[in-house]
């Protein structure tokens, strides 16, 4: 099994579509594990704050198929690409063997996103 980290966002009545990335992700997937949610500046566009959260899973499922779902997922919760509101976001931080080991800090240091670096060390530490 592979464990994947994403990043979940909203800012569009933000906790409750983030509490719907998080129930779907449960449904499809079973036990998943959640960071706390934490309010963020829109970054390059004029927007209101988004609520993001990282979520922690593990499937037998290819990191492009996982992909392709969430952006299924973020479609039915209204996502539109073309708007600066933002109803659902979820982006693949990490794909972690863990056959490989965690080498917790340089996972990190490989997510883009730096609001999101305390929040994957959180759920990565908990493993």
């Amino acid at each position: 099994m592979t464990v994947f980290v994403l990043g979940i966002g909203s800012n569009v009545n933000a906790e409750y579509q983030c509490h719907q990335m998080i129930a779907a992700l449960e449904q499809q997937f079973g036990e998943v594990r959640v960071s706390e949610l934490v309010r963020t500046k829109a970054v390059g566009l004029k927007a209101p704050d988004y609520m993001n959260g990282v979520v922690c899973l593990e499937s037998d499922m290819s990191a492009d198929a996982l992909q392709q779902w969430c952006k299924i997922l973020e479609g039915k919760l209204g996502r539109d690409r073309e708007q600066s509101l933002c109803a659902a976001d979820i982006d693949l931080l990490l794909t972690v063997n863990p056959a490989e080991g965690l080498l917790i800090e340089k996972l990190v240091n490989q997510v883009e996103e730096p609001w999101f670096r305390p929040l994957v060390a959180e759920l990565l530490n908990d493993r």
